[in-house]
C-alpha cells in the first residue's frame, strides 16, 4: 500500500467489505479507510487484527464475522453496519471461493454447490440486502468482485468461470433496475493477482509467478492495484459509471 496521503474521496461514507480477511478484500478495506470511510470488515474467520491495523493508522473500523453462504448472516451484517454507523453507502462484495480446478468432466455436484453458493448466491443475497438498505436511505454504490474469468474461459475451471459470468449478469441487471433510484452497481474483474487464493490455484514454489511472467503483462498484479480501482468506483468520481465490469488484468484478456 502506498505511503502517500490518499485523497479523501470517501470521506463521510460508510463502507462494508465482505471477504476482508486477506488479499483483495483486506487491501480494499484499508484503502477505503485511507480515503476517509468508516469501514465494516467481514469474513468468516476472526478479523480483529485487520480492524486493529486500520485503527492504528488513525481510521475507523468495525469487525463483523459473517458467512455469505447463510442469508441470515448477510442480513445481520447489513443490520450491524447500519446500527453501528447509521447507514451503508458502499458495499464491496468480495467473498468467494475458487473451489477445485479439475477437468470439466470431473467437476462434481459438491464442488458446484460450494462455488455457486459462495460466488453467486452469496453475492445475490449481499446485493439484495445492501440495495434494500441503500434505497431506504436514498442511494449508495455496490461493487462486486468478479474476475477476468467472467469474460474469458480457462481450462479446468468451468464452474468457477461460470460463477463469475453469473456475477456479471447480476451486476448488469441490478444496475438497470437500480440506477434511477440512486444505487450504482458495478464489478471489477481482476486478473492474476498475488493473493492466497491465487497461491491455491497455482500451488508449488514459483508456480504462480511462472504463469504470470509468461502472460501478456509479464507479472502478477497486487491487491493494492485492485483496491484503488474499487475505491474509485465507490467514490462520487464514478457517479455515471454503472453496470460495468472493469477489467484489471494488465491486458491479459486481450491476447
Amino acid at each position: 500500500m502506498s505511503n502517500l496521503v490518499a485523497p479523501k474521496t470517501l470521506s463521510g461514507k460508510v463502507a462494508l467489505v465482505t471477504g476482508a480477511s486477506s488479499g483483495i478484500g483486506r487491501a480494499t478495506a484499508i484503502e477505503f479507510a485511507r480515503r476517509g470511510a468508516k469501514v465494516v470488515v467481514s469474513a468468516r474467520p476472526e478479523i480483529e487484527a485487520l480492524v486493529a491495523e486500520i485503527r492504528k493508522q488513525g481510521h475507523e473500523a468495525t469487525a463483523a464475522v459473517a458467512d455469505v453462504n447463510i442469508e441470515q448472516d448477510v442480513m445481520d451484517l447489513v443490520a450491524k453496519t447500519i446500527s453501528t454507523y447509521g447507514r451503508v453507502d458502499v458495499a464491496f462484495n468480495n467473498a468467494g471461493t475458487e473451489g477445485e480446478f479439475t477437468p470439466f468432466l470431473d467437476q462434481s455436484n459438491e464442488v458446484y454447490d460450494a462455488i455457486f453458493n459462495a460466488n453467486v448466491r452469496g453475492v445475490f443475497w449481499s446485493m439484495k440486502h445492501e440495495a434494500k438498505a441503500m434505497l431506504e436511505q436514498g442511494g449508495g454504490t455496490i461493487i462486486n468482485n468478479a474476475s477476468m474469468g467472467g469474460v474469458i474461459g480457462f481450462a479446468n475451471a468451468a464452474l468457477y468461470i461460470a460463477s463469475k459470468h453469473a456475477v456479471l449478469g447480476l451486476t448488469k441487471t441490478a444496475s438497470i433496475e437500480l440506477f434511477k433510484q440512486g444505487v450504482r452497481v458495478n464489478a471489477v474483474n481482476p486478473g492474476v493477482i498475488g493473493t492466497p487464493m491465487t497461491d491455491r490455484i497455482w500451488p508449488g514454489a514459483g508456480a504462480m509467478e511462472a504463469f504470470a511472467n509468461s502472460s501478456v503483462p509479464g507479472r502478477s498484479g497486487s491487491p493494492a492495484e485492485i483496491a484503488t480501482v474499487v475505491a474509485f468506483l465507490a467514490s462520487d468520481d464514478a457517479s455515471f459509471v454503472s453496470g460495468h465490469g472493469l477489467l484489471i488484468d494488465g491486458g491479459y484478456s486481450i491476447a
